[in-house]
């Protein structure tokens, strides 16, 4: 299994089933007590694997996930986020 994000800029990051991902979505409290009203909540974090439930579905957990995602990192050790709205499209090789 091999899936490609593309992003608008023209690069391609290649997920496979040990990547790990962490899926971001935005938040808003006007109700917070403390001056901190805007913030992301942690959607999922994991390797694709744990994403997914049958071989059939890969493409279309990925696609719901980005879609659900406001930001998403792409490996344990990376410290850049992209923005969900940033891709382009999602293919199989």
């Amino acid at each position: 299994m091999a899936l490609n994000i593309n992003l608008i800029n023209g690069k391609n990051i290649l997920i496979n089933e040990d990547t790990y991902l962490v899926a971001w979505k935005y938040q808003s409290s006007l109700m917070a007590s403390n001056a901190d009203h805007y913030y992301l909540d942690c959607i999922f974090k994991g390797s694709f694997e744990d994403g997914k439930v049958t071989e059939d579905d890969e493409e279309n957990k990925l696609e719901g996930l980005i879609s659900a995602a406001d930001w998403l990192t792409i490996g344990k050790d990376n410290n850049n986020s992209i923005k969900t709205t940033a891709v382009l499209g999602i293919t199989r090789d």
